[in-house]
């Protein structure tokens, strides 16, 4: 009996891994990574324009977009490629510590640019002004190369950390895959303290507080410069259409940046979460469904970077106009238009039909109703009995 409840335990303990591994990593992660990839070079094509570059946001949204790319690239390597037995990390410890590295690296850029942006919007609404000297390109340029640097120098401990390593399986054969050394305690019990609370701090907790405050207080200026338009109705026309073209771009920035937040704080902070539990868990053989559960967690994370573009092109018009002047889109866009017209003449036309056929019924019915009506041939015989009675 025993043997018997073993073998079921893990035969479920089977399936869970395999649901991990072909239903999240293989079914779903293909999909993820077409999605970024597709939308983060979309993104960067739409924010070099020369239209769009000019602006200091813009640059932060192209190189948000390229760190996307690269969190793609190593959602890839990481989780996708080793379900059809593709194994790119343990082909030397060159290739482990440099996807590791740029998979931390990718995190953090993504997470401090959209920062660097939100901070960038909120001191141009706050200090219209003054921000001139900060809200520039060339500054930019410049806030993103030094977050570059420090998240470098931070990540740097990986290239001596991680290496390719061989473990047992649970069918007793030795498996090779990439992982952080254990010969040494003390880099083991640094990048569990890492890893866990100081990762959650530092790509969560600290981003999503910046940009809570800065997407606030953009809120609030928008909203008074919506009021402030709204009076101003009697000026001129020249400047109440300037005021309304400066409100709505900053009403449009502030949806991109609420829903990049949103999304942010949504589908990344589970993972973290569960990373520090699974770090401090007593537990040292691997549990099935705890696996599982990492898999849809850290799906869940990934889809953070791969939707960017897609909650610029729903919340931003601006971003939608420069899309639409894209070769590619440029090209495809006329016969889309077509498409929608066609279907919205056939549906016009079929209710133009249908109202004319409802029209004619209920004339011919109000016809009917006239000619075969009792009450009136009673009063027209009425009528000609009363003439012939005069006679």
């Amino acid at each position: 009996m025993n043997n018997r409840s073993n073998e079921n335990e893990r035969s479920g303990n089977n399936i869970y891994h395999w649901y991990a591994d072909v239903i999240v990593f293989r079914g779903f992660g293909p999909i993820i990574a077409c999605l970024g990839i597709i939308g983060g070079t979309l993104s960067c094509l739409v924010f070099r324009r020369k239209a769009l570059r000019k602006k200091s946001c813009s640059i932060y949204f192209l190189f948000l977009a390229l760190a996307d790319l690269l969190v793609m690239i190593c959602w890839l390597i990481h989780f996708v490629l080793p379900t059809y037995n593709i194994q790119i990390l343990i082909l030397s410890n060159f290739f482990c510590k440099a996807f590791v590295f740029a998979m931390y690296l990718g995190f953090d850029l993504a997470n401090y640019i959209l920062t660097a942006c939100s901070i960038d919007r909120a001191v141009s609404i706050l200090f219209p002004i003054g921000s001139r000297q900060f809200c520039r390109r060339q500054v930019a340029y410049t806030i993103t190369f030094v977050l570059f640097i420090i998240h470098t120098l931070l990540n740097s401990h990986i290239f001596y950390g991680f290496i390719v390593k061989s473990a047992n399986s649970t069918l007793n054969t030795s498996i090779q895959h990439c992982h952080y050394r254990s010969d040494s305690d003390a880099y083991q019990k640094f990048f569990l303290a890492y890893d866990s609370y100081i990762e959650v701090i530092k790509t969560n907790v600290i981003p999503f507080i910046i940009m809570s405050i800065c997407n606030l207080i953009i809120i609030i200026r928008v909203c008074r410069s919506s009021s402030s338009v709204n009076l101003s109705n009697g000026k001129t026309n020249s400047k109440t259409t300037k005021s309304k073209r400066k409100y709505e771009k900053d009403r449009q920035l502030t949806f991109m940046l609420l829903g990049s937040a949103i999304a942010f704080l949504v589908l990344t902070l589970p993972t973290e979460i569960n990373d520090i539990i699974r770090s401090y868990s007593s537990e040292n053989h691997v549990n099935e469904k705890k696996y599982l559960l990492s898999a849809i967690l850290v799906s869940l994370a990934q889809l953070n970077y791969a939707i960017h573009f897609y909650i610029y092109t729903l919340t931003g018009e601006v971003f939608r106009q420069q899309l639409v002047k894209l070769w590619p889109i440029n090209i495809i866009w006329p016969y889309i238009l077509r498409l929608i017209q066609c279907k919205n003449v056939d549906s016009s036309s079929l209710a133009t039909d249908l109202t004319n056929v409802n029209r004619k019924r209920h004339y011919e019915m109000t016809q009917a109703d006239h000619t075969f009506n009792p009450s009136q041939l009673n009063i027209d015989i009425e009528n000609e009995d009363e003439t012939s009675h005069i006679l």
